[in-house]
């Protein structure tokens, strides 16, 4: 029987983790679930034999380089550097930064009093009468208190005020 369309292999792929796993597969490390769940896609997928393929050849082309060797100073300092790592305190547990922050705690908390006072002194410096804003808008009154006390009386400066007579009288009695 003719098909009009060949039927084509499918295509399946190796999963993100099976990809990650190659490295080991070809090294002989997983164990046997991960191994048989890869060799079976292998099986089915050219795709992925072309994968595999292709990691074993940059393998072998990696055994091809020469290997470096590292001095014992370098493998002693690595060791050293990675101790120290570990044995590092973090940044909030170190003693500067503690002093740093108890400072910085300080400083706010007096930042803080400091804008309070100054809203405190502004508020009552704008919205409490004080005895002496009395005084000044007397003033004019207290300056001339001494004139105020020889009239005598109120009723005599209201006759003056009703009789403009009796002042001319009383200025023309003081130019003589």
């Amino acid at each position: 029987m003719f098909e009009p369309f060949p039927v084509m292999e499918k295509l399946s792929r190796l999963t993100t983790e099976d990809r990650d796993n190659l490295a080991a597969y070809l090294d002989g490390e997983l164990d046997e679930e991960s191994t048989r769940r890869i060799e079976s896609v292998l099986a089915q997928s050219t795709v992925a034999r072309n994968d595999v393929e292709m990691l074993a050849r940059t393998y072998e082309a990696l055994d091809l380089l020469p290997r470096p060797h590292a001095t014992e100073d370098f493998t002693e300092r690595t060791v050293a550097t990675a101790k120290l790592e570990t044995l590092k305190k973090p940044l909030s547990q170190q003693l500067w930064f503690q002093k740093a922050r108890r400072v910085a705690v300080l400083l706010a908390w007096g930042a803080a009093m400091l804008l309070m006072a100054t809203c405190g002194y502004a508020l009552t410096y704008h919205w409490i009468d004080r005895p002496n804003d009395v005084l000044l808008d007397e003033l004019p009154m207290i300056q001339n208190l001494d004139g105020y006390i020889e009239i005598d009386s109120v009723e005599f400066l209201n006759r003056l005020s009703a009789e403009p007579q009796l002042l001319e009288e009383m200025r023309a009695g003081e130019q003589e």
